[in-house]
């Protein structure tokens, strides 16, 4: 198996493994913020042992991390707690087509903060995916959603603000900052949260989650961008907007609206549109020429 082969692999079985997240909130059959604290507590569990187990000690990784790992993790603890309340207020459709915009607000944040310039094409990637936000949110009015799709913006922005904070602060461990991640949504949750709001099986759903699906996802994750174009990590990511409304639908007959369809395409558009013209690009750039 070659290198890409290989990489192709990894992205494919995390995109998988990652679509499940909103599926296992659901199955849980908690609600508020008992799922997310559950989530929150597991991954940090999982994400310490990880970072143990590659690093050998953690103290030298977190002083490294400094206080920028505690601010990335905070930012992640809001993602997460957003992410777990959003797929119980509003579709998994919905949740997923709006968070599916990270990409595209990830390169305003870089404009904002880091004075990177915005490329044309981004400009028309905005405006459609504003257009199918508003299409999205707008049909959700009749719904009751609104509130899940607002949730779900703001989970969005904030996983765009730590892909801006990883570029510039490139010495964070990235699951140690899941892990702080997992710390900040576990302390988001402890005011909400009382003893009852639990029970054995959802806690069971959760800890596979926590412990298992969401960990290796993302650490497949990150072993596929090493081996393959961002372009294509962006383009085969989107697969679990597929994936997990198909498998809601089919344990929970949740079909989505007319509204999350042609919003929906919209923001597709908008969200592979960039990474297929850069894989385009780099096809038709000439190949390097080999000094004789």
């Amino acid at each position: 198996m070659t290198h890409h082969e290989k990489g192709l692999t990894y992205l494919l079985v995390a995109a998988a493994l990652m679509s499940l997240d909103a599926v296992f909130i659901r199955l849980s059959g908690l609600h508020g913020f008992a799922p997310s604290f559950l989530f929150g507590v597991f991954s940090l569990i999982s994400m310490t042992l990880l970072t143990r187990i590659r690093e050998g000690h953690l103290l030298p990784v977190i002083k490294a991390g400094g206080f920028m790992l505690f601010v990335s993790g905070a930012i992640m603890g809001v993602s997460g707690t957003a992410f777990t309340l959003a797929v119980q207020k509003t579709t998994v459709a919905n949740v997923l087509l709006i968070m599916s915009v990270t990409p595209i607000l990830s390169a305003i944040f870089s404009w904002i903060f880091l004075k990177e310039r915005l490329q044309k094409q981004t400009f028309f990637a905005i405006l459609l995916s504003m257009a199918g936000m508003y299409i999205i949110v707008r049909g959700s009015l009749a719904s009751g959603g609104m509130a899940g799709d607002l949730i779900a913006l703001t989970a969005s922005l904030a996983v765009s603000l730590n892909f801006v904070v990883w570029r510039k602060f490139s010495q964070l461990n990235r699951s140690l900052v899941v892990g702080a991640g997992g710390l900040f949504i576990g302390l988001f949750a402890v005011p909400f949260i009382k003893v009852g709001d639990f029970d054995m099986y959802g806690v069971l759903i959760m800890m596979v989650m926590g412990l298992f699906t969401a960990p290796v996802g993302r650490m497949l994750n990150a072993m596929a961008t090493r081996l393959i174009s961002a372009p294509e990590v962006s383009l085969i990511a989107q697969i679990k907007i597929v994936i997990a409304p198909v498998i809601i639908w089919a344990l929970f007959g949740e079909v989505p609206s007319e509204a999350t369809f042609i919003g929906g395409s919209l923001i597709l558009i908008a969200a592979l549109g960039q990474p297929l013209l850069k894989l385009y690009q780099m096809k038709r750039a000439p190949a390097p020429a080999i000094a004789e």
